[in-house]
């Protein structure tokens, strides 16, 4: 215990003396940069005195941070020496995984924007952005360069290992979704590559376009550095951690290019409706019907992620039937997801025109949305077809992802039908009693709506998890079976004295034992072909 609490000292104040030594380095940082291009319009040049109150500051901070900082640095490294477990202790593990994760979590999207920030002609007070980002940035290497030092951590380290891994690439996920679909940096470059800025100066000429280089130097930047994460992620030997968040990655991806063939299809459903789409509704600031975007990022998202989860095939951790079922209901999930929301707003839609409120009319923009969803999401059937087709051939083998995917759609449909019917009954009841809610005809139309969809799909699914005991776990024999046949002692060869010769097994009993050994991952389907044709010969 006090070996620890020592160890948290040293950690701690080390730690807390790089930070001082970064803030000073970041000071000085943008007070140089006040001196470039950088500061824009409405800033001025530093004065002589501010330069001086820098310079002072970082040297000062460097003095002391360089002396106490590499006084408890070189107690690090004798605690290192003297006790070898150290090294992968839970203490450094925790200060170096936190430190790196926070400082990439903030680093690497202020110089994305850093980046982004070029692109425009006008750009001012972004010094503050570039010191900061690349200040993070370098604590993050300095932390990272002395986390490698060691070898893989075991235990408690690993945990804060993977925390630091998993939790950093989920930010770096978001950082580049909003990189690529909110800011709108994929829909300017195209429009000033292909478009010559058209768009960005729709009905205003004095304006300037913007660098497509800069723009591209920042996607590439976040997106690299979200790549480089999931290449660390992919070394982790936890298939379970693995498949969560590169399995909820997979889905995010798939959600993204549906979303960019969803608005695709609206676009070509107004022009065959003869309505009229501006480049600028697609390509400008807003982008109503940008599908660019969300297909660009769809795409690298499932190539990034698939690439990941078949690493695990490399490493062992998975059978390539299982993985790619496991990879097919998840892309089935999200285009049923498509498909039965599409269902459920023509069926709203329908029930707007049965019953209409206010004398309002459906506006065809609701049913291009509609249809678009539906479209979207029909691939769907063929995707329940082979699932279903698939665990009716190799059966137990792929009974995870088959069970996931149906329970999945199961649970989409209660959880649709009772929100549905909770607002039909809500609705119904405060109408009855004097007390209606404002618009209750669309609140109830929509109700019933869900209600309905979510009824069909308990329809669907609920008899199928029944017939295929999908409810069930596996089922655990009351009494312990051996998980190998017998081995056979060679004829003519003694028993040691004092070792009993085992019982052999009788021929169902051991072909339910290579069986059970199977099924446990305990053998190879090959293993266990090979002891069943055994099996057979010396029952011959």
């Amino acid at each position: 215990m006090a070996r620890s609490l020592y160890r948290f000292y040293l950690y701690a104040v080390a730690t807390a003396l790089l930070i001082f030594a970064i803030t000073a380095f970041g000071s000085l940082l943008s007070t140089g940069l006040a001196f470039t291009s950088l500061r824009g319009t409405y800033q001025s040049i530093p004065t002589q005195a501010q330069f001086v109150q820098a310079v002072s500051y970082a040297c000062v901070a460097f003095l002391i941070a360089g002396l106490l900082g590499g006084l408890h640095y070189w107690l690090i490294r004798r605690d290192l020496r003297q006790e070898p477990q150290a090294a992968h202790s839970a203490i450094r593990s925790f200060f170096l995984n936190t430190t790196e994760g926070i400082s990439v979590a903030f680093g690497v999207p202020l110089l994305g924007a850093a980046l982004s920030s070029l692109a425009s002609t006008y750009y001012s007070g972004v010094i503050f952005i570039w010191s900061s980002a690349l200040s993070f940035l370098l604590l993050a290497c300095l932390v990272h360069l002395e986390r490698r030092r060691t070898g893989e951590p075991t235990g408690l380290a690993l945990v804060f290992q993977r925390i630091h891994i998993f939790g950093v690439q989920l930010v770096l996920l978001f950082t580049v979704t909003a990189f690529f679909v909110f800011v709108p940096a994929i829909r300017e470059a195209i429009d000033t590559f292909f478009f010559g800025g058209a768009a960005q100066c729709d009905m205003n000429s004095s304006c300037n376009p913007a660098n497509p280089f800069w723009l591209l130097i920042s996607l590439l930047w976040v997106a690299g550095s979200w790549i480089f994460y999931s290449w660390m992620a992919r070394q982790d030997r936890s298939l379970a951690t693995r498949l969560i968040f590169h399995g909820l990655g997979l889905a995010y991806g798939v959600a993204f290019l549906l979303r960019g063939c969803f608005l695709a299809i609206v676009v070509l459903l107004h022009l065959g409706y003869r309505d009229a789409v501006h480049l600028a509704q697609i390509l400008g600031y807003q982008g109503t019907y940008d599908f660019f975007s969300p297909l660009v990022l769809g795409v690298l998202l499932i190539g990034i992620y698939a690439w990941s989860l078949n690493s695990s095939i490399r490493q062992e951790l998975m059978r390539l039937e299982v993985l790619r079922l496991t990879m097919l209901a998840i892309v089935g999930a999200v285009l049923a997801g498509a498909f039965w929301w599409g269902l459920g707003r023509l069926l709203f839609n329908a029930l707007e025109i049965v019953f209409p409120t206010n004398g309002m009319l459906v506006d065809h923009q609701a049913w291009f949305e509609s249809w678009a969803l539906v479209l979207c999401g029909a691939c769907y059937m063929l995707v329940d077809w082979y699932v279903r087709r698939v665990y009716k051939r190799d059966g137990e083998l792929v009974a995870g992802p088959r069970r996931g995917y149906v329970l999945t759609l199961l649970g989409a449909g209660v959880l649709a039908g009772a929100i549905g019917l909770a607002v039909v009954l809500y609705t119904g009841v405060t109408t009855l009693l004097g007390s209606a809610v404002s618009n209750w005809q669309l609140a109830a139309q929509g109700g019933l709506s869900a209600f309905l969809v979510g009824g069909v799909l308990v329809g669907i699914y609920l008899p199928t998890a029944l017939r295929e005991h999908l409810f069930k776990g596996n089922e655990v024999p009351h009494e312990e079976k051996p998980s190998s046949v017998a081995v056979q002692q060679p004829t003519g060869v003694v028993p040691e004295e004092g070792h009993e010769e085992q019982p052999a097994l009788s021929q169902d009993a051991a072909i339910e034992a290579i069986l059970d050994a199977l099924l446990a991952n305990n053998l190879s389907r090959d293993q266990a072909a090979a002891r069943l044709h055994e099996l057979i010969h010396v029952g011959k």
